[in-house]
Parts: C-alpha cells; structure tokens; sequence
C-alpha cells in the first residue's frame, strides 16, 4: 500500500484561450480547452503511481460540502482508495487561465477552506490505522485553516514510531516543526514567501545554503526546486540536476510526477537518492513537455534519463 497525504486539496479548473484579456467574454465551445479534475500535492503524485502499475493507492486529508462529494468521485474514477475526513465546509477551487497568443498563465487559488480540531483529532487518529500496511508515505502540500502547524510534525511522528520513511513536501511553519522528526525526504514548497526556514532565498548561493541548514536541521536527504532545476543535498553533499533541451508546453503536474517517478526508482531499485532524482526528473518531462497532467506513458521516462544531468557542486 502507498499512502499520500492531501490535506487541502482543491477542484482545479483549467480554461485555455485564444487570448486572455481582462474585461472582455469569451466563450469556450470545445470540451478539450476545459479540464476539470481533483487537484491537491500528494493526490496527483497518488494517481500518477496508479498509473505506472501500483495497484493499491490511497489518499487521505480533509474534503468537504456538496463540492467535496463531487472531487472523491473524480479521485475514484483513478481507482485510488478515498481515506477522507468530511467537513461542512465547501472543498476549495483553483482556477488557470491559460493563454495562447500570448502565452500566458494566471492562476486564482482559493483559500478559504476551513476545519475544525475535532476533524483534525479524527484524522490523526484514521492516519494511525491508515499507515500500517503502508510502505511508501507521502505527506505534501499546504494546510488549510484550523489546522496547527505542528500537523505534519504529529504525523511524521507516528510514522517513526511504526518505523516508515516519510517523503515530506512543505513549506512555512509547518516544515520547520516537521524537521524535529527527521523526514527521510524533504523537498521545501516556497514558491508563495520565497522563504525557507524563515529566510528569503533570491540567488543560488541562498538556495545551497539553505539546502544544508535543512540537513543541519533534521532531514536525512533534500531537493529544492531551483527554477527548472533540481538542488540535490545527501551526505553533505550538493549536486544540481538539470534537463537537457527543456521546451516547457503544461505548467501543471510535473513536479508531482516527479515525485512519482522517484519513489518509483526506490520501489524497485532500493535507496538510491541520485539516480531516484534522474528518474524523478525524467518523470516530470514526460508530463511538463506535453498536454496531459498525469504519467501516461511510462516508457516516455526511459526516453528522457539520458537528457537529465547531475554534477556534484564545489561549495
């Protein structure tokens, strides 16, 4: 069993136009310039495992209202088992915009999303039993409102207790409380503040130092996204990652199926955080260099490793 976390996950509606200009209607009479499907980190990484041959997958965390009903039967039609807390509150909707003349994305993230602690206690308590025949675990994305920033510090917690590994993607607060329980895997969600471990990172050298505060802090390997490259941190150690002739075509799904692809490597090859990463990031071209948000093709990330290059950094 894989078990990803998604505790704020979102419908996600995609329009895509001719032109994107404010003020004026503009109509869309072609289903396939609309896509509507279950957004949220973790759950897409979930669904890409399902279709690379992983037949028992689950996703748990938080949906709610009439919308919630709505965005469990999308999960389903991906044949991922629904571990869910149900909530009054209405599940929350991501709208993108994109553009063909000129290209362009614009993206509307709700977060209005609200839960209550009792709801919180009934997770905790359903992620107890949830994990126990798991052998992957995943915990990503942001919280939503009433949830303490100690969450996935709780989870991480009970995951060590039952001795499971943890891939861990985050950002804020709750990523520093997590770091105390030492996550297998850490990969820093910043693209909001810009900030990890409460410090603003704007050139390379920032993000390199911050990759080994995060050793120092608790995490036994990291990756930070460092524009369309990969900042690879083992061992005290730094290497960059980058794909070779990158033409970027969808905006959406590539770093889930990055995480798909290298917990993939792991399932089948053992723990090797280098070649995982290449496998990862071969991943990702296969979905960022084509229309579709999801893993399709396996074969397609065979294709693309000898177009990923790792090189070990001198700091």
């Amino acid at each position: 069993m894989i078990t990803t976390v998604t505790l704020n996950p979102a419908i996600d509606r995609e329009y895509f136009v001719t032109e994107h200009v404010a003020k004026r209607h503009e109509y869309l009479y072609d289903k396939k310039d609309i896509r509507v499907y279950p957004g949220g980190k973790g759950l897409l990484t979930a669904i890409d495992l399902k279709y690379m041959g992983y037949p028992d997958v689950q996703n748990l965390g938080f949906v709610g209202g009439k919308q919630g009903l709505f965005f469990e039967k999308m999960v389903q039609k991906y044949k991922i088992t629904t571990n869910y807390i149900y909530t009054e509150n209405e599940i929350r909707n991501n709208v993108f915009i994109i553009s063909k003349n000129p290209v362009t994305f614009t993206h509307y993230s709700d977060y209005s999303y609200r839960v209550t602690k009792k709801d919180v206690e009934d997770l905790i308590k359903r992620f107890k039993r949830a994990i126990v025949d798991s052998d992957l675990i995943i915990i990503a994305g942001s919280i939503p409102e009433g949830v303490d920033f100690d969450i996935y510090q709780r989870m991480i917690s009970i995951c060590n207790d039952q001795d499971k590994d943890v891939f861990l993607q985050a950002s804020g607060e709750t990523l520093n409380q997590a770091l105390k329980e030492k996550p297998k895997v850490v990969s820093p969600y910043f693209k909001h503040t810009r900030k990890i471990l409460d410090q603003e990172v704007v050139e390379f050298e920032d993000y390199v130092k911050m990759g080994y505060r995060l050793l120092e802090e608790g995490a036994h390997s990291v990756v930070i996204p460092h524009h369309c490259d990969r900042l690879l941190f083992i061992d005290g150690k730094a290497y960059s990652l980058t794909p070779v002739d990158f033409c970027l075509r969808n905006w959406l799904g590539a770093g889930d199926a990055y995480n798909a692809g290298f917990y993939d490597y792991i399932a089948r090859k053992g723990f090797d955080f280098i070649e995982a990463n290449r496998y990862g990031a071969a991943a990702a071209l296969t979905v960022a260099e084509n229309r579709s948000i999801f893993i399709k093709d396996k074969e397609l990330i065979k294709d693309n490793l000898n177009r990923i290059k790792i090189k070990e950094l001198e700091v």
